[in-house]
């Protein structure tokens, strides 16, 4: 399978990249139990072109692949590659630059792009680790807890005094240590009385695929589009802060 359309590498772009970055780990694994239909990474190669390497073997830190613009053979190191993809039933998983670039199409030639690809293009699955080294694995991460209705998890990745400090700079409140920690208190009283009520949701067999909305010094608001498994979805907005530990801990939700 061979995709070299030329692609603006602007910060939509740039979110795909690191998106496929942070989910080359989902890929790995599915290669060493020989799981995939077929595979393929993408890499920039001696010329300086964006090509892919298909149906990848994994050799210590080495992709062993062959070319798909002209099956030759050829080893890559696994850091050289920027995107990745799988096809699962006739549909694609990854190809985040093949995403970004058919978004950039206007209908007639998003649906012609459909017709060569010949594979089903839909919003994907986007397999971040579930833990703290991302925003998007943080809100995985808390909506596990969720599910298995563990409230020292859920509060673990919280931040109630970050989120409390937030709370204050909207409404142009005077910020102390005492007000900040009052808020705090209640935010998190808030959400063990939520967890007696036994309202906590559910994230159990579905889907997940993120956008990032905005960013502000260690914050982003990122979009979670959570699909189900008879089709239905749903969208959640958070707002997502890098503490001063490194972990990216869950503030708030936005309501629309």
């Amino acid at each position: 399978m061979n995709n070299s359309a030329k692609i603006e590498e602007d910060n939509i772009y740039k979110y795909n990249i690191y998106k496929a970055k942070n989910t080359l780990w989902y890929f790995n694994s599915l290669i060493m139990n020989k799981h995939p239909e077929y595979n393929s990474v993408k890499f920039k190669n001696n010329e300086g072109v964006y090509v892919w390497l298909e149906n990848v073997k994994i050799e210590e830190n080495y992709y062993l692949g062959n070319l798909a613009e002209n099956g030759n053979s050829q080893k890559i190191l696994i850091n050289d590659v920027i995107d990745w993809m799988i096809i699962e039933n006739g549909r694609l998983i990854g190809g985040y630059t093949i995403r970004h670039y058919r978004d950039t199409l206007d209908d007639e030639s998003k649906m012609n792009f459909d017709i060569d690809f010949g594979v089903k293009i839909d919003d994907g699955n986007d397999f971040f680790k579930p833990d703290l080294t991302t925003p998007e694995g943080a809100i995985i991460k808390i909506e596990n807890y969720y599910s298995n209705k563990d409230l020292k998890g859920v509060i673990s990745c919280r931040d109630f005094e970050m989120e409390a400090e937030n709370l204050l700079k909207e409404r142009d409140a005077i910020i102390t240590a005492e007000t900040k920690n009052k808020i705090a208190e209640a935010l998190k009283s808030s959400l063990v009385e939520t967890f007696q009520s036994n309202e906590f949701p559910h994230f159990e067999n579905i889907e997940r695929c993120f956008t990032l909305l905005e960013e502000k010094q260690d914050q982003r608001l990122i979009e979670e589009k959570v699909i189900f498994q008879n089709g239905n979805f749903t969208f959640n907005k958070l707002w997502v802060w890098r503490s001063k530990e490194g972990d990216w801990k869950i503030l708030n939700l936005v309501e629309d």
